[in-house]
């Protein structure tokens, strides 16, 4: 399965800052690798969760699992270690924007990121409530399997599902993907990954299906890209149609004045066809389109690049239709950070491709 791949400006910080070197070891392992790494399962009740680790966000590329649970549930140190940080405590600011949030370092040197811990109280959301245990502070030695603190909603997530954000750090700091660590902690394997599509809304525009909340497949998960990429915050493009992107649809049905009752019937796929049809976006999302090329290329395919571009966290300048130098100087960076690519600044079928899943309007299947 091919990597989802979203980068913003704030995707490139998070990494660049994550990765620094905490022991000065070091490492093998690069950003995202999967790994066999023994762990207890952190949340200690009832979880949902998909290979969330690459998923696309409104606010760039995802590098943790999200593991769905009721509020509340307890959440356990999933190996013994010392509490280093509570809610970003001498670190920077990202984990305290995110209350309520532990850091746990392993005996080993790994570490073990928690974010989204409960922080309501009865009637509130203040912040001062349950999420952190009690005696959960930096400096306390910790067993595998202890209670430290709760599933919630904070930071971020308040308009989210309750669930706990985790993150696994080897001892030189690298993000890596706890995906297969989390199945083998609680017996499973993972399954196989299946589904996935090759072009641009290819699964949302393909199908005739109603889409409200509680469906689930591709063709959600371009519904999320696309309503993202339009400027609807429709969260995780995870395929799973929750109350976020129900709320996204709404938003977008009332900007083009449709009944806005969260449903993808017939309406309101009619519109979306209508916009992949667009000249700009129906030829850059062709991936047998004309090739677009510095200094020569203009039009409404530039134009619309450059917007998806921005959407990615590159300037390519103003969204004029040339193809200049700021907007060549864009894509090469983007293709550069892809992975896999040729940064030569050109358009051609595996830039177009890889656009479409940085976007998240193609579908690459999931693992369940």
């Amino acid at each position: 399965m091919r990597r989802r791949f979203t980068t913003t400006f704030l995707v490139l910080f998070l990494v660049a800052a994550f990765s620094v070197p905490l022991t000065g070891t070091a490492s093998a392992r690069e950003y995202g690798d999967m790994v066999d790494y023994p762990l207890v399962f952190p949340v200690a009740g009832p979880t949902t969760y998909t290979d969330s680790f690459y998923a696309s966000r409104y606010n760039g590329q995802h590098h943790a699992q999200d593991l769905m649970s009721a509020k509340m549930t307890p959440v356990v140190a999933t190996a013994s270690g010392r509490i280093e940080r509570v809610n970003g405590t001498g670190y920077d600011d990202f984990e305290s924007r995110n209350c309520c949030t532990i850091f746990l370092r392993h005996d080993d040197g790994w570490g073990s990121l928690y974010i989204h811990l409960n922080n309501d109280t009865p009637g509130t959301d203040d912040g001062r409530g349950w999420g952190i245990a009690p005696g959960i502070r930096p400096g306390v030695h910790v067993e595998a399997g202890q209670l430290i603190g709760w599933v919630g909603d904070s930071g971020n997530a308040e308009s989210t599902p309750p669930h706990l954000h985790y993150e696994l750090k080897d001892p030189a700091g690298v993000i890596v993907n706890p995906y297969r660590a989390l199945r083998a902690a609680e017996g499973k394997a993972p399954p196989p990954c299946t589904g996935g599509s090759d072009a641009p809304l290819e699964a949302l525009l393909g199908s005739s299906n109603t889409l409200r909340k509680g469906a689930r497949g591709d063709a959600v998960s371009e519904l999320q890209g696309f309503l993202n990429l339009h400027g609807h915050e429709a969260g995780p493009v995870d395929g799973i149609y929750g109350g976020m992107t129900e709320l996204a649809v709404i938003a977008f049905q009332r900007d083009r004045r449709l009944s806005a009752d969260g449903v993808v019937g017939t309406q309101t796929r009619s519109v979306i066809d209508n916009i992949a049809n667009g000249s700009g976006f129906a030829s850059l999302a062709d991936r047998n389109g004309r090739i677009l090329r510095p200094g020569e290329a203009s039009g409404e395919d530039v134009r619309t690049l450059q917007e998806w571009l921005r959407v990615l966290g590159y300037d390519a300048g103003p969204f004029d239709g040339i193809y200049g130098l700021k907007t060549e100087k864009a894509v090469a960076a983007f293709q550069a950070d892809f992975g896999g690519l040729t940064a030569d600044g050109k358009i051609g079928p595996n830039t177009r491709e890889a656009l479409g899943t940085a976007l998240g309007i193609t579908a690459e299947g999931t693992c369940s």
